[in-house]
């Protein structure tokens, strides 16, 4: 695209403007100097001057950060529902970990598989804030010291383990290191004794956890399953 020089006519003042094109040298005189200075500031705001237009590329940078805005502010919705989607897909993993673990440690497949963190799940659908939901989930959860309950022994253990770096990369303590420098836990009453019967989880093949959990239940094949024997469990 060719590139237009443009200019706009407009009145000049020499004590506020800074960046101009000066005037061209008046008739009668050689230079730019003391008389020239003097002729404007004679004329003042009468004189007339040619500023030139901002260059093209320049001035397109107010529509260009209109559009730069646009991009960050739908980049920012695009994000949040980024990170909700991965919010449902780590607590739906986890709930699929806790059950294969529950049933590796105690036989079989309980209500507390089916219930576990479904109150999260729920609410990350609904578009709860992430802090709202794990607030509310640990003060109304018998697996969360937090909630002041009754704690459910059973699956406090089954979600400890299941939050495992095995299963979780992002947490950096074994179970038993966990539970050893965690003062809450170690003040729920009975919480160290099944610890202990069960060794911590550390007999469990998490390799073989995990590649079940790969192969049964990833994707919309692994939640048809997953759907399918809740449902079963219920009938």
């Amino acid at each position: 695209m060719q590139k237009l020089d443009m200019e706009i006519k407009c009145n000049f003042n020499p004590n506020y403007f800074r960046d101009y094109e000066k005037p061209p040298i008046p008739e009668g005189l050689t230079s730019r100097g003391s008389q020239y200075n003097t002729l404007l500031k004679q004329k003042g705001k009468s004189a007339d001057i040619f500023i030139k237009r901002p260059d093209t590329v320049k001035a397109a940078s107010g529509l260009s950060g209109i559009k730069k805005e646009k991009s960050g502010w739908l980049g920012t919705v695009k994000n949040y529902a980024k990170n909700y989607i991965k919010n449902i897909k780590h607590t739906y993993d986890h709930k699929i970990v806790y059950a294969l673990i529950e049933k590796e440690l105690f036989g079989k497949i309980s209500i507390n598989s089916i219930t576990h963190d479904l109150d999260k799940m729920i609410m990350y659908c609904l578009g709860f804030p992430k802090s709202f939901v794990t607030d509310f989930h640990r003060k109304h959860s018998t697996h969360h010291p937090e909630s002041g309950k009754t704690m459910n022994l059973q699956s406090m253990i089954c979600d400890n383990i299941a939050s495992s770096p095995e299963f979780k990369p992002e947490k950096r303590l074994s179970l038993r290191n966990h539970f050893n420098t965690c003062k809450t836990l170690q003040e729920v009453k009975g919480f160290k004794e099944i610890l202990e019967k069960y060794n911590y989880g550390e007999n469990l093949n998490f390799a073989k956890i995990n590649a079940e959990k790969r192969a049964k239940y990833k994707g919309l094949h692994g939640a048809v399953n997953v759907i399918s024997r809740t449902l079963l469990f219920f009938i």
